[in-house]
């Protein structure tokens, strides 16, 4: 055989490839390696930037609202709005007097007027003042001085009024001859006369020269200059402005003074009193909640300038009243306790979340004993006792699917529980109750429970399993008794997880009529009969809260229902991680 290398060719010297540096190939590979770091770093990025957006929109408007602007008064129990026929007064009688007269306009209102009194305010000066300021601005604005003269020499604000009204609508007489074409010079002449004549009666000495002069424009220029001088003028429109802002403090009454505060349907303060009949005469300082769009005003957010940044419903009027009580220090800033126990209600003063939080305490107490039972039973069966064949894989499959199933989807199936069993005359008792919440919610989070025992218990090393038998224990008991108990970590991490998803769930409740029930009241205990009762839950009252006319529940008590939401959710992930970390065994 013939030596390759026997031809005597030379051999090329082999590629000498340094350590220190890089070839291309692997100068593209890092330089691809480079592009996907900073790509998923850019992407964690935008991840955290909105949800911190996320979070700041919540807690911006959400922890504000949590506070309550309340104006202090001694509230009297006045014996004589309570019984008005005399004698004693007894509980029917106090459950008897109406809400809007008795309570409202008569224990509230009065009180509120003797403690504003009481601080040294003077209301209706107070509300005169503030128009008359009005008044003068709308004056000074086209150089009609000297009306602070003409409304102290009126007297009263109503007497102003008149006169000033009386001064615009000879300016209007004049605008609207200047505008006749029939018009002879001679009643033009009149006219202008006459509206000047009645500015300098008013006190208006300048402003009728002014006036006077349009006269001659008239008979020099011609009326469409006269016209313009006295528009360009805006007397007529300062006097009524001014006129207007005159009326308004005889417009103020008790009806205009009880609105700042919240005192319409105060059933509770009439039970308390019924239950209470020592209260009956007796004076008691009470933290009324101010109207809830006078916080928007309160909190900054409405300066009240102007009649767009004005609270709906309210006038100066109002806005001098509360900025009087705040100088003297009736109205404060406390934290609304009322809000973890109170009924929902339409009117935000009032509404809480009571109701709410305990509906969704009863329902994830039926998602634990539902969920946690059969799911752990369906996971031990599958994973250590069912024979691996097409059937079983046909359940897995399914769990599998169920399990990505849109929550909507269980809500339909719980309506259609619940049409069944109307029609078999049991529908009607557990529409909108607890039980029927936790049901519909244990069978959307079953899946999921499932697939985590399962993952939980393939995690156990099979050698457990293999010693367990091999010391003569039954398959039974090297379930329960050592592969359960080392899987038991991962199952309660998947439970409490799967709760909190179910904590969370909106589309389901809504469609088994827990977004309905307005009027649920604090439940009973779960063993007493509280399971059956007209419920309500934290997505439903979230969304309630959305759905409301009010801007500030609508804006500022949903986020806040939404904190209490997320702060449920962070305790049930921190209690998963609580107890994985103490039940963990490492092998």
């Amino acid at each position: 055989m013939t030596d390759a290398t026997a031809s005597g060719a030379p051999i090329p010297p082999a590629a000498r490839v340094s350590l220190f540096e890089r070839s291309d190939q692997v100068r593209r590979r890092h330089q691809k390696g480079s592009a996907l770091k900073y790509l998923g770093m850019a992407a964690i990025t935008l991840v955290l930037f909105f949800l911190a957006v996320l979070l700041w929109s919540i807690f911006s408007r959400g922890l504000p609202a949590m506070f309550q602007y309340q104006a202090e008064i001694e509230l009297y129990y006045d014996p004589a709005i309570l019984n008005a026929d005399g004698g004693q007064v007894t509980a029917e009688e106090v459950e008897e007097v109406s809400l809007r007269s008795g309570f409202e306009q008569g224990l509230f209102t009065v009180s509120l007027r003797n403690t504003i009194e009481a601080a040294g305010i003077d209301i209706e000066q107070t509300v005169a003042d503030v128009w008359i300021g009005k008044a003068l601005d709308s004056l000074g604005a086209v150089g009609l001085s000297g009306g602070a003269d003409v409304i102290a020499a009126a007297g009263d604000p109503r007497d102003a009024a008149q006169v000033l009204g009386q001064t615009g609508n000879a300016l209007r007489g004049a605008r609207t001859t200047l505008a006749d074409e029939e018009a002879t010079p001679e009643a033009i002449a009149e006219a202008i006369g006459a509206a000047a004549t009645a500015l300098r009666e008013a006190g208006f000495a300048r402003a009728g020269d002014t006036v006077g002069i349009i006269a001659d424009i008239a008979a020099d220029e011609g009326r469409s200059a006269a016209a313009d001088a006295l528009s360009e003028t805006g007397y007529e429109e300062a006097l009524f402005a001014a006129a207007t802002s005159l009326r308004q403090p005889a417009e103020f009454d008790d009806g205009e003074l009880s609105a700042i505060i919240y005192a319409a349907n105060r059933r509770d303060v009439r039970d308390r009193v019924a239950a209470n009949l020592d209260l009956v005469g007796t004076t008691e300082r009470v933290g009324v909640p101010v109207a809830i769009s006078m916080t928007r005003y309160l909190s900054g957010e409405l300066s009240g300038q102007s009649q767009s940044e004005m609270p709906p419903g309210f006038n100066e009027s109002h806005l001098a009243i509360v900025d009087a009580m705040q100088e003297a220090g009736l109205i404060g800033r406390n934290f609304r306790w009322n809000f973890f126990s109170n009924v929902y209600s339409q009117s935000g003063e009032v509404t809480g979340i009571g109701p709410a939080l305990m509906g969704s305490a009863y329902m994830m107490l039926v998602v634990l004993v539902f969920s946690l039972l059969f799911g752990v039973a369906a996971s031990i069966y599958l994973e250590e006792f069912a024979p691996k064949n097409r059937f079983t894989d046909f359940i897995e499959i399914n769990i599998a699917n169920l399990a990505a199933v849109p929550s909507i989807v269980f809500g339909i199936l719980g309506a259609a529980i619940l049409f069944t069993l109307t029609s078999l005359g049991f529908g009607n008792s557990i529409r909108g109750t607890a039980l029927l919440g936790g049901i519909v919610l244990s069978l959307m989070t079953l899946p999921t429970i499932v697939i985590a025992t399962r993952s939980a218990l393939k995690a156990v090393p099979p050698s457990i399993r293999d010693a367990a038998l091999g010391v003569g224990a039954s398959k039974v008991q090297t379930a329960f008794h050592h592969v359960l108990p080392l899987a038991a970590p991962g199952i309660l991490t998947g439970t409490i997880i799967g709760i909190a998803q179910a904590l969370g769930e909106t589309a389901p409740l809504l469609l088994i009529g827990l977004s309905v029930s307005t009027g649920a009241d604090i439940l009973s205990a779960p063993w007493n009969g509280g399971l059956v009762e007209q419920a309500q839950s934290m997505p439903t009252v979230v969304y309630l809260f959305a759905q409301n006319e009010d801007a500030p529940v609508r804006e500022g008590l949903a986020q806040s229902a939404i904190i209490v939401m997320l702060c449920l959710l962070f305790a049930l992930n921190f209690l998963a991680i609580i107890l994985r970390r103490k039940f963990e065994r490492r092998w």
